[in-house]
């Protein structure tokens, strides 16, 4: 008898690249009647938000069909490793090439998302084992594994009590949320620019000639630093959304997610959001294009997300 089918999969990144990955594996996995070993060894060593582990775990996701199981193995390097770790690029280097290995002692053959070798066309026909390495971040890949049980509707296992106080607070589905990232690490991160205010205000005008929106709220990884570069361009009854100091990227994508609108920055973390708002019947804008260097991102946006050119803020087909 023939050794059962397993799909290993290496997450990296912080939340939003995660789920790409997560959907990726998922879907193969079921649709190869394979069990998903899940190795989140790379993600302290390469996510620039302080992750440490994976962070979907609070979500619900269906069990794989046919009693195949998600594992996660549980190997993660030490917290003085990974300090040094991101201080030595060489040392990183090394240590992800010796876990490329160790995590793959079964010899299953890899299948490599690069710019060069990355093909979905033959990602979506692979069969049998596999080890995956990549971020995958095509909204197809995610719409195939949501025709096999992968979540359309990102959904907490159970929300703390600050989200029901703004649940209580909030008409979510009658106002639009405008997503901002203006932290740090965006500042010199040339393949991924942000939208300009151009971007914001034309889709603010798209999305209020679409439905009567009675609230717009403001959501960002550095409020002042919004309020500094954009604040005498908003109005003054927009309301900036802030959220405990303690709340998990899980928990703070839901809230995002609760809107009836949204107007997205270039960020996975913000996409996932959309994913959710838009298969619950609300509006999705996106700004395009997601990446302005050679490397791979999310391109495929769903038909029915308005893509709007981040800089201009004109329509895009």
């Amino acid at each position: 008898m023939g050794k059962p089918n397993q799909v290993i999969l290496k997450l990296e990144g912080g939340l939003g690249n995660q789920l790409f990955q997560f959907a990726a594996g998922y879907f193969l996995a079921v649709r190869n009647s394979s069990d998903l070993l899940v190795d989140q060894y790379s993600i302290p060593l390469t996510t620039v938000h302080g992750e440490n582990e994976f962070g979907f775990g609070e979500f619900t996701f269906s069990p794989l069909p046919k009693n195949k199981k998600i594992v996660f193995l549980k190997s993660l390097p030490s917290k003085s490793l990974t300090k040094w770790a991101k201080r030595i690029p060489i040392l990183k280097k090394l240590l992800l090439k010796i876990r490329m290995r160790t995590s793959n002692l079964q010899g299953l053959p890899l299948f490599i998302e690069t710019n060069e070798v990355y093909s979905k066309h033959d990602f979506l026909k692979a069969n049998g084992s596999v080890k995956l390495h990549g971020n995958f971040q095509s909204w197809e890949i995610v719409e195939k594994a949501a025709q096999y049980g992968f979540p359309r509707i990102l959904r907490l296992k159970s929300e703390p009590n600050w989200i029901n106080t703004l649940e209580e607070k909030i008409d979510f589905k009658k106002s639009i949320v405008l997503h901002f990232r203006v932290g740090d690490d965006t500042r010199v991160n040339y393949n991924f620019k942000q939208p300009d205010i151009s971007y914001y205000l034309a889709a603010l005008r798209i999305l209020r000639a679409k439905k009567n929106f009675s609230g717009v709220y403001i959501l960002s990884d550095d409020t002042n630093r919004v309020q500094d570069l954009f604040g005498s361009k908003l109005d003054k009854e927009f309301q900036y959304l802030a959220m405990p100091d303690e709340s998990t990227p899980a928990e703070r994508l839901h809230v995002l997610s609760l809107f009836g609108g949204i107007v997205c920055a270039n960020s996975t973390f913000c996409g996932w959001a959309a994913w959710s708002i838009s298969n619950s019947g609300g509006e999705v804008i996106v700004p395009v294009p997601y990446s302005d260097g050679p490397v791979l991102g999310s391109r495929d946006f769903p038909f029915n997300w308005i893509k709007l050119d981040k800089y201009s803020g004109t329509e895009v087909a």
